[in-house]
């Protein structure tokens, strides 16, 4: 009954959702009818730097999805807090914390489809490509000679996006629990832009001082040459652990409210 429930708030959110994969469905099929007439001639020349074409793709979904999930912060438990429905909901045979974690995981399942679904077609246009241009299916990545699997490349991407999605998502419904209204989708952003700032600011005062990027860097550009970090496992390890700490703060003081 939650589920439906929250399907019934969240719907037009979701409905928009599907409606830009299927757009990107049909760029795609587009794409892939128009690089049937293109002439590649020389392969190997055209192949080279591939690796960098997913660096734009990678930021760019990760804005999208990340929007997305501030979006549908605002349709939960901390919705309901300042509402009557609050009262009623929270009452139920169930304790607090299966309403938090049931919206936080319908919320990050939708996410994760969407990333899937989305670098699945991306992973098939770039595949028709370099089939196209008469290569495997792997691109440039390191020194020369070095190369990746365009899945493994789209599997760390989705990662990438699904943590940056989710701490958007995360610190943005946990403040709709903090201040008990969808308005909290408001604090989650000025949360957000304020530590752009600082870390802007401290780092023009300070060079030496680098606060973490809220978006995992996938890959180091040096000299034209495009290799993964080598902190990558490091960097999605200490995100996800973020991710998962703001439902478990949500948990915490959604169980000490008072309604």
């Amino acid at each position: 009954m939650y589920l439906r429930k929250q399907w019934r708030e969240s719907r037009i959110v979701s409905i928009l959702a599907a409606i830009a994969l299927l757009l990107l469905l049909a760029l795609v099929v587009r794409g892939t009818v128009a690089i049937d007439t293109v002439n590649f001639g020389d392969a190997q020349n055209h192949s080279a730097g591939f690796g960098a074409v997913f660096i734009p793709i990678f930021y760019v979904e990760a804005v999208l999805v990340g929007f997305w999930g501030w979006l549908i912060a605002g349709i939960g438990v901390g919705k309901n807090l300042g509402e009557e429905s609050g009262s009623f909901l929270l009452t139920r045979p169930r304790r607090r914390a299966w309403f938090l974690w049931s919206d936080w995981g319908y919320a990050m399942a939708q996410i994760a489809i969407i990333i899937a679904l989305t670098n699945l077609m991306i992973g098939l246009l770039v595949v028709h490509v370099l089939h196209r241009m008469g290569l495997p299916a792997v691109v440039g990545m390191g020194d020369v000679g070095d190369t990746v699997p365009v899945l493994v490349v789209m599997v760390l991407v989705s990662v990438g996006v699904l943590l940056f999605a989710g701490l958007i998502y995360g610190l943005t419904y946990f403040s709709t629990i903090i201040l008990k209204r969808s308005i909290g989708v408001m604090l989650g952003a000025g949360i957000l832009v304020a530590y752009l700032i600082l870390s802007a600011l401290v780092h023009h005062y300070y060079p030496s001082v680098h606060f973490p990027n809220l978006i995992v860097s996938l890959v180091h550009v040096e000299a034209h040459k495009v290799t993964f970090a080598n902190d990558l496992a490091l960097q999605m390890v200490v995100r996800a652990l973020v991710v998962m700490a703001f439902p478990v703060a949500a948990q915490v003081l959604l169980e000490r409210s008072e309604i």
